[in-house]
């Protein structure tokens, strides 16, 4: 099994087999094609380890594609079929803006611009009923015309399709027949909910990303098969499941987040036994915190990519809404690639502009002249010259020293390891304020969490950032610089499917609400099938979508896998009422509630999948010492151990630094740690 997750600095890749042997490489990303990282990390992998091509069962693949490209805006042309009437639904919104009272707000282009947007006469009503047929000859004059424009990519979105699909089904059969290269995006297929704007946010952004992302997988797919690779290739999912290229390539909308939610999945394995945790991925550009509790992450229906931060919150209406299932994981940009500034009044800022892995960082020595949070911990003793990626990427402590003092020190008038700390300082903060918002904003303690830290350089600054909240006990999963491609190892096919049924409650139809989850199912076991899972290892998941009648807003209301009758709806509803209380501070039991939408999710356990136990790998290395500098100004000579060097059962206490091939642990003083069974370092603040 292999599994590759592309960053925005380094590509990483982790691999196992059946002996539970692990092989793991870190090369740096290759912006213009990500293809070409990927497949070099591959090439080491072949080569410098001796693996045989064709033993590789299996290919699992993250990547951040979808998320730069809606950013950059390099979407390649797209065009919109809708009902007439409907043309600047996409244009037009929400009602709300993302700054309430700044009358020269901007929001982000829209996707495909009016003059790609057609409209086609019909009408369904939400019910159903078909008012007025499809004018066909329109249809086909419109699909002869995109073909004319070159346009390879249709999104087609007509009202209330959801509860109907009649007319879409044939506005694609026209679009077959008149233009047969066209890639098309069917909104009732994709997403056969309810809400006008968000359903053709949704199927747009599908349709502009179809392209490029059928190229790529393609691309790395013939890359794989050109160095022997004959396995299947799967892609990570925002909802924390996998599915096969193919599908991925048709559904690349539900990709946009998978980096690093398999992170998070990893981070749930590897958390030894604490109940709920808190996860921190610290990369080369962001920091993403995610929180574990009860039987999940955290997951929302309610995602914009390509909008604006506000400090680690999203702002609402700056983005592109999809809605597909996220792990909600928050954001802030802060990452070991952050530039470090000081701005006209002498203030120190750390990020969000990153200096990616072109040209990196100044320590890179490969061009880069702006100081980064990488650079201060290099000054700050933190990091070892010579042992990131094993001494492979070797770095230049003086054009560190040089970046730090020339552009953060002398402005700020201070020495250079002030600078350095004050560099530190501000990142801490930031990233504490991204567990702050993933916990306590959401009504959750963090004292009572656990904190699972991993990213290149989450380790660094784990323990620090838990001082921040008070939270007692932190664990750094082995390889945690690699654990998202460690995650993908640990991820399970999963397809998830959403249907509107807008209707009261107490009146709904058991027989009808479960005919309409079996026929869900059907079509995600036959899906699994395709990808390897026997239908005695699927295992399914419902929810419906409840609110009071009247509200704009529903909540999911976990039903498990029993069949849907009226005694099942009638204790959903009582479920519905608590949750409305614990999320809300009040519930309104004499009001009439409503079924809006029922969900589905099935996730199959397929033979492929393995679970990664122990620390990947032995080296003796004998200890060194070497003096770094803390938060409080303070330097320590620090031991300095070797993670791969650690037995498990080690025992320690700080302050010392443990290296690893793919990230640094720095241990503060007073705290403990010990090398758990899983090959965790679990740190005891």
């Amino acid at each position: 099994m292999v599994g590759i997750d592309i960053g925005g600095t380094f590509t990483d890749l982790v691999a196992t087999d059946e002996k539970r042997g692990v092989w793991k490489f870190k090369v740096l990303t290759t912006p213009t094609d990500p293809s070409l990282g990927a497949l070099d990390a591959v090439q080491r992998l072949l080569e410098k380890e001796r693996v045989d091509a064709g033993l590789v069962r299996v290919v699992i693949h993250a990547t951040t594609l979808a998320s730069n490209a809606l950013l950059t805006g390099s979407v390649p042309k797209t065009a919109l079929v809708t009902t007439a009437g409907f043309r600047d639904v996409l244009e037009i919104g929400r009602q709300n803006r993302p700054e309430l009272y700044n009358l020269q707000v901007e929001r982000l282009p829209a996707l495909v611009p009016r003059r790609y947007r057609f409209e086609v006469r019909e009408r369904i009503m939400c019910d159903g009923r078909v008012l007025e047929p499809l004018d066909k000859s329109q249809a086909i004059l419109v699909a002869r015309r995109i073909r004319r424009l070159g346009i390879g990519s249709v999104a087609v979105c007509l009202l209330h399709s959801y509860a109907n699909p009649k007319h879409e089904k044939e506005v694609g059969e026209i679009f077959r027949r008149e233009h047969p290269g066209a890639k098309l995006s069917l909104s009732s297929q994709l997403l056969p909910e309810f809400r006008e704007y968000e359903r053709t946010s949704t199927t747009v952004v599908n349709a502009c990303l179809r392209p490029l992302f059928s190229d790529y997988l393609k691309r790395l797919e013939q890359g794989l098969e050109e160095l022997g690779v004959h396995a299947p290739l799967f892609v990570m999912q925002s909802n924390s499941g996998t599915v096969l290229s193919h599908q991925a390539s048709l559904e690349p909308a539900r990709l946009i987040e998978s980096g690093p939610v398999a992170g998070a999945v990893a981070s749930k394995f590897y958390s030894s036994g604490t109940g709920s945790i808190v996860s921190l991925d610290v990369g080369g550009t962001t920091s993403k915190a995610g929180v574990w509790s009860g039987h999940g992450f955290e997951v929302t229906n309610e995602y914009e990519v390509g909008g604006r931060l506000h400090g680690s919150r999203r702002v609402e209406g700056s983005g592109y809404p999809v809605r597909f299932p996220v792990v909600d994981l928050v954001e802030v940009g802060i990452g070991g690639g952050s530039i470090a500034w000081v701005d006209d009044a002498r203030v120190l800022h750390v990020g969000p502009q990153s200096a990616g892995a072109s040209p990196g960082p100044a320590c890179y020595g490969k061009g880069g002249r702006l100081p980064t949070l990488t650079d201060a911990s290099l000054v700050l003793g933190r990091l070892s010259p010579s042992f990131l990626l094993g001494g492979e990427l070797p770095l230049k402590p003086q054009l560190a020293y040089a970046a730090i003092d020339g552009l953060v020190a002398k402005p700020l008038r201070m020495k250079v390891i002030d600078g350095a700390i004050g560099v530190l300082r501000i990142a801490i903060a930031k990233i504490a304020e991204a567990l702050r918002a993933a916990t306590v904003e959401k009504g959750l303690d963090p004292r009572e969490m656990g904190l699972v830290a991993f990213g290149g350089a989450g380790p660094m600054f784990a323990c620090e950032v838990a001082g921040q909240l008070e939270i007692e006990k932190v664990v750094v999963p082995p390889a945690a610089g690699l654990l998202s491609s460690l995650g993908l190892l640990l991820a399970e096919p999963l397809h998830d499917s959403v249907r509107t049924v807008l209707g009261d409650a107490e009146g709904a139809n058991g027989g009808e609400l479960e005919k309409i989850f079996r026929g869900m199912e059907a079509r995600a076991k036959s899906l699994l099938r395709v990808e390897g899972v026997e239908d005695r290892d699927v295992s399914y998941q419902r929810f419906v979508d409840m609110r009071y009648q009247g509200q704009s807003y529903e909540l999911s209301v976990p039903l498990g896998n029993r069949i849907v009758t009226g005694g099942v709806i009638r204790s959903a509803i009582r479920d519905f009422h608590q949750r409305h209380q614990a999320k809300y501070g009040y519930s309104q039991p004499d009001k009439p509630v409503e079924i809006v939408n029922v969900r589905s999710y099935c996730r199959g356990k397929a033979g492929t999948i393995a679970r990664i136990t122990g620390a990947l790998g032995r080296e003796e290395g004998l200890p060194k010492k070497r003096k770094v500098w803390f938060m409080d100004g303070r330097s320590i000579e620090c031991q300095v151990l070797q993670r791969n060097s650690l037995p498990l059962g080690s025992k320690g206490k700080g302050p010392c630094v443990i290296e690893d091939y793919d990230s640094t642990l720095v241990i503060p003083p007073q705290a403990r740690y010990v090398i758990d069974r899983n090959g965790s370092a679990s740190i005891a603040i």
